[in-house]
């Protein structure tokens, strides 16, 4: 089975497809949300933690060097489960997608990317209501048009990049829950 990539604009809904992708395919894939790892670690007072504390909270991506660790120690412990990985969360830059076909090419593995494409202003309205239920640090105005920005100028060109190489499969998430999830399955299958 291919490792998944999931591709997504801030309010597109992916949490909720990774989450059911697991179920569906029967927990197969081994969940990888490297943003996880940051919100986990963003409480501890060092310098690595400090410093993309500070980045994330103005709404920046993190550097991609900070990301690559985690990510090869993610691919090695697939390997040695003999499982796919499902990677959220990366890579979001050009230099983390030359580093994960690095890594692809290193660990003999082959990926499918999933894009879940919702608009501009259809991403800052669900945005903005998920806000008024959960409050984060990262969910108020400026953060948003700044994490939007970063998605529109260092995630997009990657998604393009490996839609040249016929590597993602895109979905509208401007539907219903069922709706994208059964799109979702039946272009993986």
């Amino acid at each position: 089975m291919k490792d998944i990539f999931l591709f997504w604009i801030q309010g597109c809904g992916k949490g909720t497809q990774a989450k059911l992708l697991l179920k569906h395919f029967e927990w197969k894939f081994d969940y990888f949300e490297i943003w996880q790892v940051f919100r986990a670690n963003m409480s501890n007072d060092n310098i690595i933690w400090n410093f993309c504390k500070d980045i994330v909270n103005w709404g920046g991506l993190v550097p991609p060097f900070v990301s690559f660790g985690w990510y090869e120690i993610a691919l090695q412990i697939v390997e040695w489960k003999d499982t796919a990985l499902m990677t959220d969360w990366f890579p979001r830059s050009m230099e983390q997608a030359k580093f994960m076909e690095s890594m692809m090419a290193k660990y003999n593995r082959d990926f499918v990317g999933i894009h879940y494409e919702l608009s501009r202003e259809k991403a800052i309205e669900r945005i903005m209501e998920r806000a008024k239920k959960e409050w984060r640090a990262d969910d108020n105005e400026e953060s948003i048009k700044v994490r939007l920005a970063a998605f529109e100028n260092e995630t997009l060109p990657v998604i393009n990049y490996f839609k040249e190489k016929w590597k993602v499969i895109t979905i509208d998430a401007d539907n219903q829950i069922d709706d994208i999830f059964n799109e979702t399955v039946k272009l993986l299958d």
